[in-house]
Parts: structure tokens; sequence; C-alpha cells
């Protein structure tokens, strides 16, 4: 049997803990090359000096050279023999030859400078500096050409070449000694500077993002029904968007969550007197013994259905409207054309029923801005509305007009004392013996205020009777 495969869950690494790597690391490897490039320059700064001390010794050497009685003379002074002697903790060694390569003087096994396509002239004189080996061990060689003058005495002597070469070898320890001084400190500097840096960063993370730390507690401390903004002290413009946008969240929440209750209530309110009669209706069907009472029983048990689907219907379209916003983006919508739609989807019902539904149109197109399928509810709703609180025979007419479409009857109107309240949710206006969940209307006006159109009523249109309904659009 095959093993069920294993899930690998990454544990989700802090803020506080991204912040530092992303700050501390590329740091670090800043002040690594700082450090680098401070040691090169450190380095290169201290060759310099020793190399100026070497030169300073072989031309201390070549001012004491002369041609004396046909040979080269050296005259080591006190100056010049200490300089040997105590240079800067080093051992000095010399030789001097002929620019063909002849020992005039000096320690014969030096090794020489090589020679180079292009001599750099540095320290005023023509000198070369070169890193060799001598008694197994690293030198540095610093080779000086010089003129030696020959006396007077001795001009036609042994002097055939004026010029001579004066190699200076120096051993390492000095320079290794404060090559090693400049690592730790620079290393110790650099350690000190990246050790602060880090405790700085640490000090600004942890205050940085405090404002979190205060959002988090007042988000724990909301208690289950409370969805008002949570606006922290002291938030950072970076964070702002952020909070703006889950408090945005937080609204849209409770608002569908207070829909939610609002349709929960207002189904277990209005369905139960429904559902109650249709219990007791059928219960008084199934006892009778009279057909023609059982009969009656019966029907009244289809009618108080149908209501109690209606209003369900209603309950629902309600609710899907006030989620519309969350659902569905406003698009141009041709009035015209929903209007016939509408109207083709009722004209059974009104055959069947015995009313007169028509369509006038005083425009070829009408555009708006809204969501074509709360339009259409809304349309049909007051199609509906005028069908079901008319009587039969009544002439129900939609019409259509530059950004704005309306449902008017001949039936017996609305009273003035409800028209202020008809748009209200479960307001009924309807006499006895006529049902209705009083929702209708309501939906029509929940659409409008979301679509931006305007609803206004008339009552009555003529001689007394008749009602009219309009949705407007007074920005189209």
């Amino acid at each position: 049997m095959s093993e069920a495969p294993q899930v690998l869950v990454r544990s989700a690494t802090s803020l506080r803990r991204r912040l530092l790597g992303w700050i501390l690391l590329p740091l670090a490897g800043l002040i690594g090359i700082n450090a680098w490039v401070g040691y090169g320059n450190a380095v290169h700064a201290a060759n310099e000096a020793y190399d100026r001390s070497l030169y300073l010794a072989a031309r201390t050497l070549a001012e004491e050279l002369e041609w004396r009685d046909g040979s080269l003379q050296l005259d080591v002074t006190q100056s010049a023999g200490y300089l040997f002697e105590n240079h800067t903790g080093s051992r000095l060694f010399y030789k001097v030859t002929t620019p063909g390569g002849q020992w005039l003087a000096g320690v014969a096994a030096l090794p020489d400078v090589p020679v180079r396509a292009q001599a750099a002239v540095k320290f005023f004189a023509l000198v070369q500096f070169d890193d060799g080996q001598y008694l197994s061990q690293p030198v540095r060689l610093a080779q000086l050409t010089h003129v030696v003058e020959a006396d007077a005495e001795d001009s036609g002597g042994g002097l055939r070449d004026p010029l001579i070469k004066i190699t200076v070898a120096e051993t390492m320890e000095a320079r290794q000694e404060l090559i090693e001084h400049i690592l730790w400190d620079t290393l110790s500097s650099q350690g000190l500077l990246l050790l602060a840096a880090a405790l700085l960063v640490v000090w600004g993370v942890q205050r940085g993002i405090r404002p979190l730390e205060s959002f988090r507690q007042q988000l724990a401390q909301k208690s289950d029904d409370d969805f008002s903004p949570i606006q922290p002290p002291d938030l950072p413009r970076e964070l702002r968007p952020l909070i703006e946008t889950l408090n945005s969240y937080l609204d849209r929440l409770g608002r569908l969550i207070d829909i939610r209750k609002r349709f929960l209530d207002n189904a277990a309110h209005q369905l139960r007197t429904p559902l109650t009669a249709l219990k007791t209706q059928l219960a008084l069907a199934q006892r009778n013994a009279d057909p023609e009472q059982a009969k009656a029983l019966m029907a009244a048990a289809r009618q108080t259905t149908d209501d109690a689907v209606r209003l369900t219907e209603q309950l629902l379209a309600m609710t899907r409207v006030e989620h519309a916003r969350e659902m569905h983006s406003p698009e141009s919508v041709d009035l015209v054309g929903l209007a016939r739609r509408v109207t083709q989807e009722h004209l059974l019902r009104a055959h069947q029923s015995g009313d007169d539904l028509g369509l006038e149109l005083q425009v070829a197109r009408s555009e708006v801005q809204g969501v074509d399928l709360l339009l259409h509810e809304a349309l049909s709703n007051l199609i509906d509305n005028a069908m079901h609180h008319s009587p039969s025979g009544t002439r129900i007419t939609v019409r259509v007009g530059p950004a704005w479409l309306e449902v008017v009857d001949d039936g017996p109107g609305i009273a003035a004392e409800h028209q202020a309240h008809v748009f209200e949710r479960f307001y009924r206006a309807a006499p006895s013996g006529v049902s209705g969940s009083g929702l209708g209307l309501a939906i029509v006006k929940e659409i409008a205020n979301q679509q931006g159109a305007q609803v206004s009523l008339q009552s009555p249109v003529a001689e007394g009777r008749g009602t009219a309904i309009r949705l407007h659009w007074p920005l189209a």
C-alpha cells in the first residue's frame, strides 16, 4: 500500500525577523566590503610609507659612493650605519652593480629587480620596487639608478661608466606586523560598527512595529458583533492603506452579517403566520368529512402556500438586492430593451388574470448606468405589484422615456395616508382580504438607491383612480 503524501508546512517567519534579515544582512555585507576596501587602502598606504623609507636607504648609500684611486669607495657614515642597523624593526641588505650586472659592492647574492618596459619614476629619482626572496624569506627590493662622479685626480681612471645600480632589500617583519595591526584595527572597528548598527536596527524595528502590536490588541479586544473601524495611535503613513483596507473589509463584513441577520429575522417573523395557517388548514381538511368544506380548505391551503412562496421569493430578492453592491458592477443598460423583455415575460400571467398589459415607448433607445439583473427585478416588482393589488381587467402600461421608466395602472390607487410609507419594508397598504408581504415596493426603492435612480409615486393619475411609479435617472 502506498503511503499518503506528507504535507510540509513551513513555519511563518515573523515580521521582526524579516525586517532584521533584510536590513542586517545587506548591512553586514556593505560593512564587510567597506572593511576590505579600507584594509586594502591602509595596506597600500603602509607599503608606500615603507617603500619611501627603503628609497631613502638606497639614496643614503648612493650619496656615500664615490670613485677613488680607480675603485668604488663606500664611506658608511654614522647616520648611514644607524639606518641599516635599526631600520624600523626590519633588516636591510644592499648591493651595488653596474648596469651590465657586474658586482661592485655589498651582498652579491641579493636578487635584482626585473627590468620593466616602462620604469616608474618615483620620489624624484629613477627607482623601481619589487618583491623577491633572499635567504628563503620574502624581501622587498628597491633598485636605484645613480650617477657616480669621479674624483678630479682620477679622471680617465677605472671609471668607464658613471651609471651604477644600488639594490636595497628589506625583510618583511615590520610590514607584516603593521599589516596585522591594521587588519585587527579594521576588523574590530567594523565589528563594533556592525554591532552598534544591529542594536540600532533592532531598536528601530521594535519601535516601528509597535503600532502593529497596538492594532493587534485593539482587534483582539473587539467583541464578535463590533465591526467599527480601528484607529491605532501613531499610525505610520505606510500602514494606513493596510488599516483602511481592513476597516473597509470590517465594514463590508458587518453589513453582510447585518443583512443576513435581518433576513433570518424577517423570514422567521413573516413566514411563521402563513406556515401556521397552512398547518391548520391541512389539519382541518384532513378531519373534515364534508367534501365541499374539505375542497374549500384545500383551496385556502393552496392560496396560503402561494402566498408563502411569494413571500419567500421576495425575501430572497430583497437579500439578493442588498448583496448586489458586492456582487455586481454597473454597466450600460438599455431601458427600452429591458422593458420589452420584462413585459413579454408577464404577458401570459396578465392574460390569465384578465389584465391588459401593454408597452409604450417614447424613445427608440434609453441608456443608463446600472445592473441589468437588478433593474429587471425592479420592473418585475412594479408590474407584479400593479397586477396583485388591482382587480381583474385593470389596464397596466409600461412606459419608457429618456432616462426614465414607469408603470401606470388604472386601479383603485393608493390612499394619501399610505403613500409616504409604501416603500418601507413590510408596510401593507392593501385592504383586508388582499394578501401581500409589503416587500415589493421596498425592493424597488432599494434597487433605485443602488442604481442612482429616484423613485416617484403619483396617485391618483386620472379621474381619481390609478397609480404611476417612475424610476428616473437625473444624471443620465
